[in-house]
């Protein structure tokens, strides 16, 4: 799970921890200079987030698929 804080919006971070500590494996991502509106102040660096944790998620995925069938 991926959440995505803006650095100067309503979510704080024992807030975003708490989110954390509810769930498995989540990473929690910062835009330290965006507002609430994270994704409209500063889309690049959401995407950037969103694409770096999804290609780790790919790795991992890839990487348990490739120990299953190496069992079989």
């Amino acid at each position: 799970m991926l959440v995505v804080r803006a650095g100067k919006g309503l979510l704080k971070q024992p807030e975003a921890d708490r989110m954390a500590g509810r769930h498995g494996a989540v990473r929690i991502a910062v835009i330290p200079d965006a507002g609430h509106d994270v994704h409209l102040d500063d889309p690049a660096a959401v995407y950037g987030e969103m694409a770096a944790f999804l290609a780790e998620a790919t790795a991992e995925s890839e990487a348990a698929a490739e120990e299953d069938g190496a069992g079989a």
